[in-house]
């Protein structure tokens, strides 16, 4: 290798000492520096952290431009109590009142001023939770005031522009990085030093935000001095979304998630701080568990409304200015004429009320009481709920049915095992096409068509029967495989009686064959002439109570209670049970409106816990009858549910009582009498 002249050792030379330069030049452009405010305003700051009323106020302007009111103060006291002592902090407000802005200020408050160092935020879905993040990094980024204040947290935020990358690369004036991160969801503070070399107390203050039902376990991050930091404070922000407020069954999920995976964020030695702002949606649902200091007294619950107390003119009054305000309004005229009204009257319509914030005052109106009567008119029964957090059933229903009061019908008889009287065992099988699982229901009755379930269940066990975008025939193939095995498990369990430990055998298996009727009859068919299981395999499809027809063409044998069997109008080897959905449903229903084990009743089996039904029950009550009525055609049944409920096994534990009418049974208590041989009924015959 030839040496290096003179001019090459001179051209490496100022090669390296360039390199050297730009790097030095690139490291400088990273570095930022803050300046302290002043000692008269480090003074001030340090009065307002005293009262995180006053410092909220303060650095959030308009969003708090109205005074607080009474429920306010009480609720920010409880959120000081929960940061200095610790505690679980249940917190039910109106919607609007402004919990939720309350918060996300309280989680700046709270890092800034170094009182918690691991905030979460645990919000209803991860979207809400990373707007909540997003909040305050444009507070820390933009607020003006906050940079005049704390400006070893806000100049190194500015300097990001907002990007992760010069976050990632940023470093403080010694030349070491700044620590600070952004991310859609989290947030760290800079580790920096002041003049003196000492650290701020929000150094290193981590915020991360999650869906509840996300990955929220086993939390934890390692600081640059090496010390591990674990959550120490909780924020649920409304944790639960419309549709899961009207799902007992994820109410009971979030439930776990809250008291097992949100509470053990501190670790095993360590109780976690937690405050839930919340609105009560439905009865019973998440909000309401966790305000009731009797299902959970480790939570401090505290609710408020709108209305404290109405005015003594409710019933009069205000009821003829929601008259003239909703024949305005719907005439184009506007809400003029009610306020003039209001204003004409107004000593008398507020006589005797009380409302909880004084100044929520919509524009246009002219009162508080004005805009919370306003409120009721416009949003109807959801007023009870949004602004009162007392809501009303949101399904006026002809009978009250909870699950709650399905899960009081569990009694002492272990699982597998059916009271001496049964005398016919049947099950049903619901074909679920939307999530792609079979639910089943087995139950026996006894002459008085008393019902009891010594087994229930799901196929399969965890996630879908088939893959989502499936072909037709691979569905085809997994369905029939699915029935196969839950056959396959009903015989292979054995069912006894509860005294003497004599066996009993299941006798008819009715399988819904409303979807993917052919896989369904293939499978009934063969079933039935392999001789592989001891109960009778029977397609079944149900028909509304409006719809529900009989043919003579059609027909095999005489009709049962609401049901009969008939064969397919263009096959006559596809046989199966036919049946008025609405008629046994309701009867199912109402079984358990009875005391348990009642004649015409409906019973479960033990359970490990009171909640252990709870997922079945949710799913008894999903639909609920709203309306019944005679028309020329018959009786008619109106059934409702609420937004994304399931039913498959109400749909199941009604079939049950299909398969028992089939065997026989009715459910007035008296046997139905069938005739012998092989008859042919006319239209005549059917009406008798």
């Amino acid at each position: 290798m030839p040496k290096l002249s003179r001019a090459d050792k001179k051209q490496v030379s100022q090669a390296i000492k360039h390199a050297r330069l730009v790097d030095a030049s690139r490291k400088l452009a990273r570095i930022v520096k803050h300046v302290d405010p002043t000692s008269e305003v480090k003074a001030a700051r340090t009065r307002l952290e005293k009262s995180p009323t006053k410092w909220i106020k303060h650095y959030g302007g308009e969003a708090f431009d109205q005074p607080f009111s009474r429920d306010h103060k009480k609720v920010i006291a409880k959120i000081k109590k929960a940061i200095n002592k610790g505690g679980l902090f249940a917190l039910a407000m109106p919607r609007g009142h402004g919990k939720t802005t309350i918060l996300k200020w309280i989680a700046l408050y709270v890092m800034l001023t170094g009182r918690r160092k691991y905030v979460v935020i645990v919000a209803a879905t991860a979207e809400m939770a990373q707007a909540f993040i997003e909040f305050m990094r444009q507070r820390i980024q933009e607020s003006d005031s906050l940079h005049k204040d704390y400006p070893h947290v806000t100049t190194y935020a500015r300097a990001t522009d907002g990007k992760a990358i010069k976050a990632k690369f940023q470093l403080r004036a010694d030349g070491k990085t700044s620590g600070i991160k952004w991310s859609k969801t989290t947030l760290v503070m800079p580790e920096v030093l002041d003049g003196k070399g000492n650290q701020y107390k929000s150094n290193g203050a981590i915020v991360e935000g999650h869906g509840l039902t996300g990955a929220i376990r086993g939390k934890w991050k390692d600081t640059k001095t090496g010390k591990t930091l674990r959550p120490d404070f909780v924020i649920l922000d409304d944790p639960q979304t419309r549709e899961s407020a009207e799902s007992q069954t994820q109410c009971a999920m979030r439930e776990r998630i809250i008291t097992g995976d949100v509470l053990g964020l501190a670790g095993p030695r360590k109780k976690i701080t937690a405050v839930m702002p919340c609105t009560i949606t439905i009865p019973g649902d998440l909000a309401a568990r966790f305000l009731d200091h009797k299902a959970h007294p480790e939570w401090q619950g505290e609710t408020s409304q709108l209305v404290n107390k109405w005015p003594d003119e409710q019933d009069g009054l205000w009821v003829e200015y929601g008259q003239i305000y909703r024949d305005a309004v719907s005439e184009g005229r506007g809400v003029g004429e009610a306020t003039k009204f209001y204003k004409a009257n107004r000593s008398a319509m507020d006589k005797g009320a009380e409302v909880s914030w004084k100044e929520r005052v919509r524009d246009g109106e002219i009162s508080a009481l004005q805009t919370a009567e306003n409120l009721l008119i416009e949003t109807g029964d959801q007023f009870w709920a949004e602004y009162q957090n007392d809501p009303k059933a949101i399904i006026a229903a002809q009978y009250d049915l909870t699950p709650q009061q399905i899960c009081l019908h569990t009694i002492k008889l272990p699982r597998l095992k059916l009271p001496k009287d049964t005398t016919v065992f049947v099950g049903h099988c619901d074909i679920n096409r939307a999530n792609g699982g079979l639910h089943y229901c087995l139950a026996g009755f006894d002459q008085a068509m008393t019902g009891h379930t010594p087994a229930y269940g799901h196929f399969p066990d965890r996630g879908d029967l088939w893959p989502k975008n499936a072909s037709k025939q691979v569905m085809q193939q997994k369905i029939y495989a699915g029935l196969k095995e839950v056959c396959d498990r009903i015989k292979a369990t054995a069912f006894s009686y509860e005294k003497g430990g004599e066996k009993i055998q299941l006798g008819t298996f009715l399988i819904d064959a409303g979807f993917e009727s052919d896989t369904v009859h293939r499978f009934c068919n063969w079933a039935n002439q392999s001789g592989g299981y001891p109960f009778r395999v029977i397609a079944a499809i149900g028909r509304a109570g409006h719809k529900y027809r009989i043919r003579a063409t059609s027909l095999i044998g005489k009709p049962y209670e609401h049901c009969h069997i008939q064969h397919s109008l263009t096959d006559k080897h596809k046989r199966y049970v036919m049946f008025n959905t609405d008629y046994w449903r309701e009867v199912a229903q109402r079984a358990f409106l009875a005391e348990p084990q009642a004649a015409g009743g409906f019973t479960l089996h033990n359970a490990a816990t009171v909640r252990y039904h709870m997922p079945f029950a949710d799913q008894i009550v999903a639909e609920k009858l709203t309306n019944k009525y005679q028309t020329p055609n018959g009786m008619r049944w109106e059934f409702n549910h609420a937004p994304g409920s399931q039913w498959d096994w109400g749909d199941a534990l009604t079939g049950c009582w299909v398969a028992a009418a089939v065997m026989g049974l009715s459910a007035s208590g008296e046997p139905v009498v069938r005739t012998n041989g092989r008859k042919k009924y006319t239209q005549s015959d059917l009406r008798r």
